[in-house]
């Protein structure tokens, strides 16, 4: 049961995941503070009263700079997520190729071996009727 698991483990690029893994965990370390929202940044700021209902200009003025700059974190945030989302599909995509190539492997030493038993034991059925040796 486990050499199947053990050839997989042989196929895996290790150096190139090994390589790469600073990497993918920089992304992940960024995507999980944009996700959660444990960045270093102030709540989002949340609006009682409605645009149309500001008095001054100035008010409107700072909303709208204000969600301009929300807008912008959140661009940022989805070209990162986006980003290590790429990382990872090429990284599995690479994976399974891998996983494919083991499996093609495994299933012509598996041919190999049968052909090879087959012909064992022919020859040990055409040694157990030859005739004994006589000197």
């Amino acid at each position: 049961m486990a050499a199947p698991w053990l050839t997989v483990l042989k196929v895996v690029p290790w150096m190139e995941v090994i390589r790469k893994a600073p990497e993918i965990a920089e992304g992940a370390r960024k995507f999980w503070q944009a996700v959660s929202g444990k960045q270093h940044q102030r709540e989002p700021q949340v609006y009682d009263v409605p645009y149309s209902e500001l008095g001054s200009d100035d008010d409107k003025e700072a909303r709208i700079q204000s969600l301009e700059m929300r807008i912008a974190q959140l661009q940022t945030q989805m070209v990162e997520s986006s980003k290590l989302l790429k990382t990872l599909a090429d990284q599995n995509e690479q994976l399974v190729a891998k996983l494919e190539d083991g499996r093609r492997r495994i299933a012509r030493l598996s041919r190999v071996v049968v052909v090879l038993v087959i012909a064992m034991l022919a020859v040990a059925a055409w040694i157990w009727h030859l005739p004994p040796f006589v000197a």
